[in-house]
């Protein structure tokens, strides 16, 4: 299979077929003046980083430009995206704010769910209100783009203390999450038993 995708002027070849990939290309660059960029790291605003274990994509730089374009880049980072203090309806006497900016706004919110999905149900809340947007939902979707600075790193590790009854080996495990979403785990049995102390049975 291969697969082509095409936006605008940016192309992105994929597939499981290393031939027709390269015929592809060839026939393509016959017809259009394009240029090979290689291996895929960013394509329409997600970044592409490769390792042995397999593919990690991210919005990073979209993250931050949308930090930028918003007024938030040095803001003081919101620790949930929603203020549970705050109930969100039609809006009432709050002022009204531009409708094209504000589904402009919540457009690029919603792209961000492709790797920040705890920001979703934030989100779909707030489009609701796209075609009578007031100020009280604008405040409400800059809380959001202010809780996107944070970027917390977890991680957790364990190990069963010679757990293997045949050879006393142990196993160990761990999990990484970035703002509370996995994105690297491993379990594997150690290579050599500890070390047994005098008096240890």
């Amino acid at each position: 299979m291969t697969i082509l995708i095409v936006y605008v002027d940016d192309i992105l070849i994929t597939g499981d077929d290393t031939n027709e990939i390269q015929n592809l290309s060839k026939n393509l660059s016959q017809e259009f003046d394009i240029k090979s960029l290689g291996r895929l790291r960013y394509f329409l605003g997600i970044e592409v980083a490769h390792s042995k274990e397999g593919i990690l994509i991210s919005q990073h730089k979209y993250t931050v430009d949308l930090l930028q374009e918003t007024g938030r880049l040095a803001c003081k980072p919101t620790v949930t995206p929603v203020d549970i203090n705050v109930k969100l309806g039609a809006g009432g006497d709050s002022p009204p704010f531009n409708k094209e900016s504000f589904q402009r706004l919540i457009g690029k919110l919603i792209y961000l769910n492709h790797t920040r999905p705890d920001v979703a149900y934030a989100v779909s809340s707030l489009s609701q209100f796209m075609n009578d947007p007031r100020e009280i939902h604008l405040q409400a979707a800059y809380r959001i783009v202010e809780y996107l600075k944070i970027l917390i790193l977890e991680i957790y590790t364990n190990a069963d203390y010679t757990g293997s009854v045949s050879d006393r080996r142990s196993t160990s495990g761990y999990c990484s999450f970035i703002s509370g979403n996995l994105v690297s785990w491993r379990s594997k049995k150690q290579k050599a038993a500890p070390v047994r102390r005098e008096g240890e049975t």
